[in-house]
C-alpha cells in the first residue's frame, strides 16, 4: 500500500489533514489512518468510526483521489 499525508486540502465539507493509505482493491480506495478538519481554534480530529464521518468521506472520495494521483 502506498502511504500518504496531505497538509491542507480544501474540500466540500472543509479544509482537511489527511493520513492513511490508499487500498488494494476498487471497493476500498482508500484507508484512513488519521483525518482532522480545521476548526475555529485550530485542527480537531474526527472520529474515523462515526457512521456519519464516514458518509463525509465517501462524500469527498473522488477529490482525495484526485489530490493524490
Amino acid at each position: 500500500m502506498k502511504q500518504f499525508h496531505i497538509t491542507r486540502l480544501h474540500t466540500r465539507i472543509g479544509t482537511l489533514r489527511l493520513t492513511g493509505a490508499l487500498g488494494r482493491s476498487p471497493s476500498v480506495p482508500i484507508i484512513y489512518h488519521k483525518v482532522e478538519i480545521m476548526g475555529t481554534d485550530g485542527w480537531l480530529e474526527l472520529d474515523l468510526s462515526s457512521n456519519s464521518v464516514k458518509h463525509a468521506l465517501t462524500q469527498i472520495e473522488h477529490t482525495v483521489l484526485e489530490h493524490l494521483l
